[in-house]
């Protein structure tokens, strides 16, 4: 394998790790909203569903902002390597 073959798969590998995040974030925004607009769906408890619904979309923007931060970290990194 080249090095220009391993540089790349490198990079991928580390932009992996901040879409993985990206993922995880938008599956707990799209879980959070879909609770929000059927309510019933998770329990027949009012409290519990609130509860559940704002968990998953406060977590679930908390992941996709540290994904913006893990990516310009990376990015940077990869900037700064030359890879």
């Amino acid at each position: 394998m080249t090095e220009s073959t391993q540089n790349t798969i490198y990079k991928w590998s580390l932009r992996a790790k901040y879409i993985y995040i990206f993922i995880l974030g938008a599956g707990l925004l799209s879980f959070g909203f879909d609770t929000l607009l059927e309510p019933g769906k998770l329990s027949k408890r009012e409290e519990l569903n609130n509860f559940i619904i704002v968990m998953c979309l406060f977590f679930g923007l908390a992941l996709i902002v540290v994904g913006f931060y893990r990516k310009n970290q990376i990015e940077y990194y990869i900037e700064q390597q030359k890879l």
